[in-house]
């Protein structure tokens, strides 16, 4: 287990993850992001008009998943907000988001998101906690 200091550390950049919506029919769907963790809350950049953004505004609970085998792992299970350009935090997520061309397009056409996760659950496991600093 890490701790929080430790968790806040690694994610100090945006890492890879595995994130999990809910269809209308219960089903889950699952698909690799980048998430950038901010005020101890993880914001994944998208498109507003993605289905995952459709997904979380009709059922908010999500998943987020990431791991290097052997090394850590992080699960996440909680409720997602979409936050868009008035939200306050909006711009200071921008400074940590290095989304490269795909993101300024986005943002050029207005249609740049985040996907806040407001976590219930958190687990993490490290082979060796130590080499994870706080």
């Amino acid at each position: 287990m890490l701790s929080a200091l430790q968790l806040a550390a690694y994610f100090d950049r945006t890492r890879g993850f595995a994130f999990a919506t809910v269809t209308a029919k219960g089903e889950p769907r699952v698909a690799p992001v980048g998430a950038v963790f901010y005020r101890a809350k993880f914001h994944i950049p998208t498109a507003a008009y993605s289905r995952r953004v459709a997904d979380v505004r009709e059922r908010n609970s999500v998943s987020l998943t990431h791991f290097v085998l052997g090394s850590v792992a992080v699960i996440v299970h909680g409720r997602a907000v979409v936050l868009s350009e008035v939200d306050p935090d909006f711009g200071a997520l921008d400074v940590f988001h290095d989304g490269g061309t795909w993101w300024r397009e986005l943002r050029a056409k207005r249609a740049g998101v985040y996907l806040r996760v407001d976590a219930e659950r958190v687990y993490s496991w490290a082979a060796d906690p130590l080499a994870f600093p706080a």
